[in-house]
């Protein structure tokens, strides 16, 4: 269990607090922990930026084709379409 020591004041509409009350008592939680979970979602690591995704998908120094011929590739696999659920690799 954790040890919460720091406390913040927080101001709701009338709304907002019934919503948090009825929510509270059906989950058998306090509003409380129900804000703190919301504080942690909100605030916890989130999607990397897109530079960070591109600097981290060119560290893995896969091999890439010509352009022209990923190009050519990518058009012709548009062209015929997803293959079909269960049928083989071909």
């Amino acid at each position: 269990m954790h040890m919460f020591t720091e406390r913040t004041q927080v101001l709701l509409s009338r709304e907002q607090r019934h919503r948090l009350e009825r929510i509270a008592a059906r989950e058998g939680r306090s509003i409380g922990s129900m804000i703190r979970e919301a504080i942690e979602s909100y605030t916890a690591s989130g999607p990397r930026s897109r530079s960070e995704a591109a600097e981290a998908i060119i560290a893995m120094d896969l091999p890439v084709a010509d352009w022209a011929e990923m190009k050519a590739e990518i058009l012709g696999a548009a062209a015929v379409g997803p293959p079909e659920v269960g049928a083989p690799d071909g």
